[in-house]
């Protein structure tokens, strides 16, 4: 018997500040037409997009407004007619540059910005109840407001063996260029404020597609070279955690910038990283972004 194919989806608890309150939220909860429901905003994966942008992309399809990713929540799963389906969801934030503005349109006719308990009263689905409990659990924790840094590992470069001049100059492959390319779109999903990078083309040349697209300017920090002691890329790495950052590094090194946030080593393949989701430098999730 055929395998059922997993739909893919994914979406976002939507949160701000709620006015005139020193730590109150309110959430975001839409409410769909077709299904006459109230749920938090989400959607099906296009072909060949990941998850995060995704989450992003139908969060302002439907809503109107524009997001930065938080920490990842607990994955839903359910059936639906075509078989079962999984939801990626996010803490998600407004984006304070470019919020955006809700229209009615077919996927959702109306929204509300509530409180989580009146969010919880008019939830339809007892798996959005779920989700919206795990919610609460990290907000109480101060868990929602967290700030990202994704290290990274440059992308696929043209081996050593084929390459004559400095190794500093080094470039990407054919791969490698297109790891850069695709990184450009995940990482916009994360509203990073500093490109930081080791001096190395291959590394300068990963975070460049991206840097274009967000308008930053890139930072080269010879700290984060590979020839550079582990007291050095602890310092860079440590100071990159006063806005939203990507710093991008070589394998041989990576270790010691996860040893200076007191994570385990992560061995990651050209053009991975992690997104180190931290709060006044204490981490308080991780994840793998490859």
């Amino acid at each position: 018997m055929a395998r059922e194919r997993t739909i893919v989806a994914a979406g976002g608890v939507v949160w701000r500040p709620r006015p005139g309150s020193d730590d109150g939220v309110e959430l975001l909860v839409a409410h769909r037409p077709r299904y006459d429901d109230w749920s938090f905003p989400k959607g099906k994966q296009d072909p060949g997009e990941t998850v995060r942008t995704t989450a992003v992309r139908e969060i302002a399809e439907e809503t109107g407004f524009h997001v930065r990713l938080g920490i990842p929540l607990p994955p839903v799963h359910y059936r639906v007619g075509a078989g079962p389906k999984v939801v990626r969801y996010w803490a998600a934030r407004l984006r304070r540059d470019d919020p955006g503005a809700f229209v009615p349109n077919r996927e959702v006719d109306e929204i509300r910005w509530l409180r989580p308990r009146d969010a919880e009263a008019l939830l339809t689905y007892e798996h959005d109840r779920r989700l919206l409990a795990d919610f609460r659990r990290e907000r109480a924790a101060g868990h929602h407001r967290t700030r990202p840094l994704v290290v990274l590992r440059h992308g696929k470069a043209v081996s050593r063996s084929k390459w004559s001049g400095p190794d500093t100059e080094r470039p990407l492959n054919g791969t490698g260029q297109d790891q850069a390319v695709a990184l450009a779109d995940v990482l916009g999903v994360y509203a990073l404020e500093q490109v930081i990078t080791s001096p190395a083309e291959r590394c300068r040349s990963t975070v460049a597609p991206f840097a274009q697209l967000a308008g930053l300017p890139i930072t080269e920090d010879p700290r984060l070279a590979e020839d550079r002691p582990p007291a050095d890329l602890a310092a860079a790495v440590l100071e990159a955690l006063d806005r939203p950052a990507v710093v991008c590094s070589h394998r041989p090194v990576l270790p010691d910038a996860f040893a200076a946030l007191d994570l385990s080593a992560v061995d990651l393949a050209p053009g991975e990283g992690v997104v180190v989701h931290h709060r006044g430098g204490r981490v308080v999730a991780t994840e793998r972004l490859g």
